[in-house]
């Protein structure tokens, strides 16, 4: 997590959240992400949370928020698909952080499955299967 300054009127922070795995390679991506969010400097503070399996869970996450002087935490669910954990836990989750720290405000962002970059991503992915797969028939 960066170190802001404590106490900035305006100290927002970006909470990733993920399901979480115990094997660490399954983590990598996530971590990866978190590194080019921290380099654009957008947010004061750049904080990963986890569902299950890995620490820190998301109330503990939210806690640091606060901890580091958050004022304001946009959380963004790292799934593909509005499931149980996207559509009920998170929002459950967000909102018992709210009421641990009424003075910071929450918002919750898309979970990243609902961009249309998704689509184009898995159109190029199946081309390229289908392009190896030529290449090895041929």
């Amino acid at each position: 997590m960066n170190e802001p300054e404590h106490n900035l009127p305006n100290c927002r922070a970006l909470l990733v959240i993920a399901h979480g795995s115990p094997r660490a390679i399954a983590n990598a991506d996530l971590y990866r992400l978190l590194d080019v969010c921290r380099n654009r400097h957008l947010f004061d503070i750049v904080q990963e949370a986890f569902l299950e399996c890995n620490e820190p869970s998301i109330p503990a996450a939210i806690d640091l928020c606060a901890a580091f002087g958050a004022s304001e935490v946009v959380a963004v669910p790292f799934f593909l698909h509005t499931g149980k954990h996207v559509a009920e836990d998170l929002p459950t989750l967000l909102e018992s952080g709210r009421r641990r720290h009424p003075r910071i405000t929450f918002r919750m962002g898309e979970y990243i499955g609902n961009s249309p970059f998704i689509t184009s991503i898995l159109v190029k992915r199946l081309n390229e299967a289908v392009s190896s797969l030529h290449n090895e028939v041929g």
